[in-house]
Parts: C-alpha cells; structure tokens; sequence
C-alpha cells in the first residue's frame, strides 16, 4: 500500500510539474503599441505572437480605409520575406490581403 501511495503521488507531483506556462493575459493598450511601433521588428513579434494566440493578424490596429497603412504592408512584407513564418502564417497574410483595400 505505501509502495502504491508513493507512486502514486509522484505521479500527480510530475504531471503538476510538466504544465505548460499559461500565456499572458492580453493587453490591448500593450498591443496597439507595439503592433504600431516604428521598430518593424517589434511589429513582427508582435504580430507573430498575435498569430499564434487567435490565428488571425492584427491589422485592425490600422487606418486601412483608404489603402494599407505603411506600417502593416511593412509587417506583411517582412512576414512573408521570413523563413521562419509557418505555413499557417502564410495563409493568413494572404487572408488578411483580400480584406484590405488594393490601393
């Protein structure tokens, strides 16, 4: 009985152990200014971190009313330039594309 009670509760103690980090908890206020940061590689984290945790990209963030604010065509650029963007990444930029304006 103690044999089975000792693995038993080392078993939970791993299990307990082996959780991944939860992520951070969202920020709207911390988003919007890094996703419009002039620093194109802040964007890009960003914008990879966003893809990660809602499958879509933040270009709501953005005037995109009368054409693709620069900053975005940037962080689309440099997302699709990067080997290391996911090919999930990559369907989403072109998503995100056929909802922005063409001009």
């Amino acid at each position: 009985m103690l044999l089975s009670h000792s693995i038993e509760t080392g078993y939970n103690q791993n299990m307990q152990t082996q959780k991944p980090p939860k992520p951070e908890k969202f920020n709207f206020e911390i988003l919007k200014a890094q996703a419009t940061s002039e620093d194109r590689e802040v964007r890009k984290k960003i914008f990879k971190d966003y893809f990660e945790r809602f499958e879509e990209f933040p270009s709501y963030l953005f005037d995109n009313t009368a054409k693709i604010d620069s900053r975005l065509s940037e962080t689309i650029q440099d997302l699709t330039n990067d080997p290391e963007t996911t090919k999930a990444m990559q369907k989403g930029i072109v998503t995100l594309m056929l909802r922005l304006p063409s001009a």
